[in-house]
């Protein structure tokens, strides 16, 4: 049977954040985690310009959303303003390197995606 991806609205875009996720969970990469960057950063033009923007609560959570440090550096790292490095010590532990700031991979892909958790759980 055909496997289907649609992307004709937020939720799609959602389902795939949970998708690279996963991904980033199974095989630590730059790659996978850039993916995962990508996609939450691109699903708040989605919501944006989503008959979901009407609603006041939901302009509500995307403030909080996109003031959040974690959304703010994904933007950054999408638009090119910041860089990252993927670093994986010998014990296999995830640490992302922007800047001279350092980041617990795990830590960061989970808060990104449970941004967005809050925001489709109110939908």
């Amino acid at each position: 049977m055909a496997e289907l991806h649609e992307f004709e609205c937020p939720r799609n875009l959602y389902e795939k954040l949970i998708r690279d996720n996963q991904r980033l969970e199974k095989e630590i990469s730059g790659d996978n985690l850039f993916t995962l960057i990508s996609t939450a950063t691109s699903l708040q033009p989605w919501i944006k310009n989503s008959p979901l923007s009407s609603s006041e609560t939901m302009n509500r959570v995307m403030r909080k959303i996109v003031r959040h440090p974690y959304f703010k550096l994904c933007k950054d790292i999408f638009e090119a303003k910041k860089y990252f490095k993927l670093e994986v010590d010998d014990d296999g532990y995830p640490t992302m390197i922007v800047d001279d700031d350092r980041f617990d991979v795990h830590e960061f892909r989970n808060e990104v995606v449970n941004l967005y958790n809050n925001f489709f759980k109110l939908k």
